[in-house]
């Protein structure tokens, strides 16, 4: 048997992935990471109108130059939509190129823990070494002595998400401009995962992009539209790093469907009705998150923190082995949630509970949690 390449010998399929796979038709899923949204009626209509009149064929590798400016009007004013923007097949496939075009073996990069999986995953694929560094449970905000204890000279990059999946929390222009410096000080790069940046319910959060020339801003349309499925994403940088990103893109996707590069140039192009769109998806989830703090805090007790973005809570499980507790609500309680380990090591201790699902759902299922756990 061939045997496979030694960069994959440490990964496997997501624990995310693992857990959705016990899910049945009974079961209510709390560990769902996409939108509980369908596209409306005007949205079903532009993309009618994207595969009906839009081209079939290859787009240039960074994206349609038009799209690219859009998301330069409309997303990112500073950056040059020419040598600045790349269109990449989602954020996870903009965040591989990234790695793929910065990291390499001997590089460290700091990742959050908790924080999304993908990050410690595509630092090893690149051959570099993630360094986790702690989130304050207060907040969730950046532990800022933990990133500094991280940082060595063979630190390359560090990766911030905010709002964050999984824990909701959101860094403060504070902690912004702190990271940005720390980075320009040492000579290392910013990499911001902000593809949750609309989801917020107490004011927009300050963005990472155009803070200098070592910081890359990845988005998207994923969770503000509904569109996990088309792959539609963005990375934002200084042309000087943007050359290698599209180079890296390139050998990973081509383009990004260029039926999708339509869809998304014909939102844009109705900044109004966008804007009222987005504002009905944060009104629906902030609906759907009050439900769920309201249900935790009745269900589970004290603990929990309401998110000030994205669509989870992260709800304090202590004694408890979260793996084998996920596992067995979804046995014998028909519930899904995400263990916190699947975040990292400092995620031990909590589950992710998705509230991108009808509050019915959300209820039932935070009800029955708490009875399962009370049992």
């Amino acid at each position: 048997m061939v045997a496979p390449a030694r960069r994959f010998a440490s990964v496997e399929i997501s624990l995310i992935r693992q857990i959705q796979a016990l899910a049945t038709p009974l079961t209510i899923n709390l560990g769902l990471g996409e939108p509980n949204l369908e596209p409306d009626a005007r949205l079903r209509a532009l993309a009618a109108e994207a595969a009906a009149g839009g081209s079939w064929r290859y787009s240039p590798n960074a994206g349609l130059l038009a799209l690219r400016r859009a998301i330069s009007d409309l997303e990112a004013p500073q950056y040059d939509p020419a040598a600045e923007i790349c269109v990449t097949a989602g954020t996870e496939e903009g965040l591989h190129a990234v790695f793929q075009a910065f990291v390499e073996e001997g590089d460290e990069v700091l990742v959050p823990d908790p924080g999304f999986l993908s990050y410690p995953v595509l630092t090893r694929i690149a051959g570099g070494t993630p360094v986790p560094y702690a989130l304050d449970p207060e907040g969730w905000g950046i532990d800022f002595d933990s990133l500094e204890k991280g940082w060595t000279r063979r630190t390359k990059a560090v990766v911030v998400n905010s709002p964050s999946n999984p824990t909701g929390g959101v860094l403060d222009e504070t902690s912004v401009r702190r990271v940005v410096a720390m980075a320009q000080e040492r000579g290392a790069l910013v990499i911001s995962d902000e593809v949750y940046r609309d989801i917020h319910y107490e004011g927009a959060p300050p963005s990472f992009g155009g803070r200098g020339e070592g910081v890359i801003v990845a988005g998207g349309l994923s969770k503000s539209h509904a569109m996990t499925g088309l792959r539609l994403g963005w990375v934002l940088a200084p042309a000087e790093l943007m050359s290698t990103i599209v180079k890296a893109h390139q050998y990973i996707a081509t383009c990004a469907s260029v039926f999708s590069q339509e869809l998304a140039l014909r939102i844009f192009a109705d900044p109004e009705a966008d804007r009222a769109w987005r504002e009905s998806v944060r009104e629906r989830f902030r609906i759907q998150r009050d439900t769920a703090v309201a249900v935790a805090l009745q269900a589970l007790g004290e603990g929990i923190t309401p998110p000030a973005g994205a669509f989870y809570l992260f709800i304090p499980v202590p004694r408890c082995d979260t793996v084998e507790l996920a596992r067995s609500l979804a046995l014998d309680a028909a519930v899904l949630t995400i263990p916190g380990t699947a975040f990292g090591r400092r995620g031990e201790g909590f589950l992710r509970v998705s509230f991108a699902a009808e509050p019915a759902a959300i209820q039932h299922g935070i009800e029955r949690i708490g009875r399962h756990l009370g049992g």
